[in-house]
């Protein structure tokens, strides 16, 4: 069983790169092919079909029927690959969207492409081949707007009956009512994807609009065609040729689809529908699900530049063969041949290619043509056609490479062998005109060989002529190795660059003289504005880098200037914020560290200044503890500030002073004892010597004097008795018993004591102040034990 993975090589050519979807009877990839040196996508039969011959069969079919199309509009389908592990083939991949994103944009833009699948329709017509499934989603363009008509999974010969295969609602009335398979189905489909183009939705029974969805009137002839394209009747709708011919009377040219800004960018995803060809409909019971593949893309290699000349080219074979050729065809060799499902499959093979007479399936040129002549005007003309497709083929990639900008005299000449083919296509001269294509071809195939040293000397010119600043010379060789490798990146982007050094050039000019007169904000943006064009164009770069170092040194010198000048004027948090910047501007610079420096060693100053004049304010006022706090403060910052160590040693012994005096003037009573007595009057003899004394400090010496000379002044206190308590006072001495006694005690707090045998003692405090009125003290013991 094949592995599928990227990366893998097949046929020794596909370089598989990721899937593009899968569903039950294909899966589809994304590959390159080094032989044509462009993008394909390549069909697999599913495993779980590929040992069932009646699918592989099917598959192949499906392969011969599109492969028969060779057509500008029609996606082509290449090689085909029948190996054990699973059959193959390569097809046309398509990097654009459907014309699905046509819808709601002008009719001028919406019909455009709709005249080219039109002549796709009528080229398989004339094929006898119906597609069979037209719907959005399998009209497809490539990036540059071209349209292609894909995925013939679902076709049948004329004639043929009608097995339910293609999406329900374009099916046209004949198909579901089960008759057999006309051209005329086509266009009822096709009516169908117009009428939702215009209006956003499928037709019904009701009038039709007059008004699109983008809000444009309908023009009568547009109005009428697609009525009779909708009609019931098959002899009412036109033919693929009159729906061309109808649009272009109407003022609708052909042309390549423009989609809107939005989907310029990303490659659309929009789901493709993949059928295989079922030829009766006893193979369609046995058909797996339809296979619904993902579109991916990748940036497109098919150029649509060449293809006016092309159609040109074609005209004469795509308009006058079908009526000519086809039509004279006897009646058993076509149409006549399909009035049942089986003569309708033997015709679809009638009209492909005898691998006998071409030496094989549709091999690649350079493998199995067979350059002799076939032996039947119809295997010649098959032979023919053979040779015209692998001719499109070929132009069509050689197109995608540029081959009108350096394929020279050698490519005119093999367009003029072309062109003489075609001529005698047209004379339905099939022998000459093949001998012609393969002519054609082979002059061919020698520009494949020069596409690689081209392109290499292309991107060398181009560069030599960057360097150079020649951008007329670099845009138009970049625009070359575009054109041959498309999608290259570094050809991409050396054009980009191209086209924008004539302004980048101007602007690193004016950058230039912006720096050198020092206006460097103007220079850095005109520095910047050339980069946005080509970051990598280097004098602006270094331009850049010159002019961001001038600025970030000036603003450097600007932050130390601003700090050194705060500073000065003592505004310290604005200069500690310049100096900080310029430290983040320069972290190895030295400078903001030593204005940092100096701007602490100024706050050391100035705290040092503050506390020294908040403590002698306070020393004045007599606030010493404060005043000892001020003082600590400032030996904390320096401990050998002289001011502040005599000042702390003055303002503690002041404290202290005032300490001890507050304490005998908050207990005046306590001065009665004659030890604090004495040591209150030492600390008035200490305070006499102190000077200078303040307010504060002589109003405390006062109170403590009059304190003094009040606890020396003894007060007459009365105490009472019953004559039998024996009285006591602490600190004083016994009174013995007696009924009244004065006795006089200095101010302060006494404890008096009672006894007497068989009472219970009593105990009485009393306090002896001048400031109070003194009533008798009564000590009697008077509780019997």
């Amino acid at each position: 069983m094949r592995q599928l993975t990227e990366g893998a090589r097949l046929a020794a050519r596909y370089s598989l790169q990721r899937p593009l979807g899968s569903g039950g009877t294909a899966v589809l990839w994304l590959a390159y092919d080094a032989r044509s040196e462009s993008p394909v996508a390549l069909k697999f039969l599913a495993d779980d079909w590929v040992n069932t011959p009646q699918r592989r069969e099917e598959f192949h079919r499906e392969w011969q029927i599109a492969s028969r199309l060779m057509h500008a509009h029609i996606a082509r389908v290449f090689e085909y690959h029948d190996e054990a592990d699973g059959p193959f083939y390569a097809q046309q991949y398509l990097d654009g969207p459907s014309i699905a994103e046509l819808a709601g944009q002008p009719l001028e833009l919406l019909l455009r492409p709709i005249g080219f699948l039109a002549d796709a329709l009528r080229y398989a017509h004339g094929k006898q081949i119906v597609h069979g499934d037209i719907t959005a989603a399998n009209l497809r363009c490539d990036q540059r707007g071209a349209p292609y008509l894909v995925d013939f999974g679902c076709a049948r010969a004329i004639g043929a009956h009608a097995d339910g295969a293609g999406t329900p609602v374009a099916r046209s009335p004949q198909l579901r009512a089960g008759e057999a398979v006309t051209a005329a189905d086509d266009i009822y489909a096709m009516g169908v994807v117009l009428h939702e183009l215009l209006f956003n939705r499928p037709p019904n029974d009701k009038d039709m609009p007059a008004v699109t969805s983008s809000g444009e009137r309908l023009p009568g002839a547009i109005s009428e065609l697609l009525q009779t394209m909708l009609a019931s009747d098959t002899s009412v709708r036109p033919s693929a040729e009159q729906l061309a011919e109808a649009l272009q009377a109407a003022g609708f040219a052909p042309g390549a689809a423009v989609f809107p800004e939005k989907r310029r960018g990303p490659v659309d995803t929009t789901e493709i529908t993949v059928r295989p060809v079922k030829p009766s409909r006893a193979t369609v019971a046995n058909n797996g699900p339809v296979v619904s593949l993902a579109r991916r893309g990748i940036p497109s290699t098919y150029v649509v530049a060449g293809l006016a000349v092309m159609l040109a080219a074609l005209l004469g074979v795509l308009f006058l063969l079908p009526g000519t050729v086809e039509t004279n065809r006897g009646a058993n060799e076509t149409t006549g041949n399909l009035t049942s499902e089986k003569s309708g499959a033997d015709t679809v093979d009638e009209m492909l290619p005898d691998p006998a007479a071409l030496g094989g399936e549709l091999a690649p040129l350079d493998q199995n043509r067979s350059d002799s002549a076939p032996a039947s005007a119809k295997q010649q003309k098959d032979a023919t056609d053979e040779a015209l497709g692998d001719l499109l083929s070929r132009l069509e990639r050689l197109r995608g490479r540029g081959i009108e900008r350096w394929g020279g005299a050698e490519y005119q000449r093999v367009m003029a062998v072309y062109a003489a083919g075609d001529k005698a296509y047209v004379d339905r001269d099939y022998a000459v005109a093949r001998e012609k294509y393969l002519e054609a071809l082979a002059k061919l195939e020698p520009f494949f060989d020069q596409i690689s040293t081209t392109f290499d000397k292309a991107m060398a010119d181009a560069k030599a002529a960057f360097r150079a600043e020649d951008y007329r010379e670099a845009i138009r060789l970049y625009d070359l190795a575009v054109a041959i490798t498309p999608g290259h990146p570094e050809a991409t982007r050396g054009l980009e660059r191209a086209r924008s050094l004539e302004s980048v050039l101007s602007l690193t000019e004016r950058g230039r003289l912006f720096e050198n007169n020092l206006e460097y904000a103007a220079a850095r943006e005109a520095y910047e504005r050339a980069l946005e064009l080509d970051a990598l164009w280097q004098p602006a770069v270094d331009g850049l880098a010159r002019v961001r170092a001038a600025l970030e040194q000036r603003g450097f010198e600007q932050r130390m200037t601003e700090g050194f000048a705060a500073l000065a004027s003592g505004n310290f948090d604005v200069a500690r914020a310049a100096f900080e910047t310029a430290r983040s501007m320069r972290p190895s610079s030295s400078q903001p560290k030593d204005g940092l420096l100096q701007l602490d060693q100024a706050l050391r100053l100035d705290r040092i200044q503050a506390l020294k004049s908040a403590a002698q304010r306070q020393e004045e006022d007599e606030q010493w503890e404060l005043a000892v706090e001020s003082y600590g403060d400032a030996l904390s910052v320096d401990p050998d500030l002289e001011f502040a160590q005599r000042g702390l040693q003055r303002a503690t012994y002041r404290a202290g002073l005032h300490s001890k005096m507050q304490a005998y003037i908050d207990e005046p009573d306590s001065l009665s004892a004659p030890q604090r007595m004495q040591a209150a009057t030492n600390l008035l003899l200490e305070l006499s010597r102190v000077s200078p004394s303040g307010p504060r400090l002589e109003d405390q010496k006062e109170t403590l004097a009059r304190l003094l000379k009040r606890a020396a002044t003894p007060l007459s206190v009365q105490f009472r008795s019953d004559n039998m308590t024996d009285v006591s006072i602490y600190r004083v001495g016994p009174l013995g018993t007696f009924g009244e006694r004065e006795i006089d005690l200095r101010p302060g707090r006494y404890v008096a004591v009672g006894s007497r045998p068989g009472y219970r003692d009593v105990r009485l405090e009393f306090r002896v102040a001048p400031e109070i009125e003194m009533q008798p003290v009564v000590v009697r013991c008077e509780e019997a034990i």
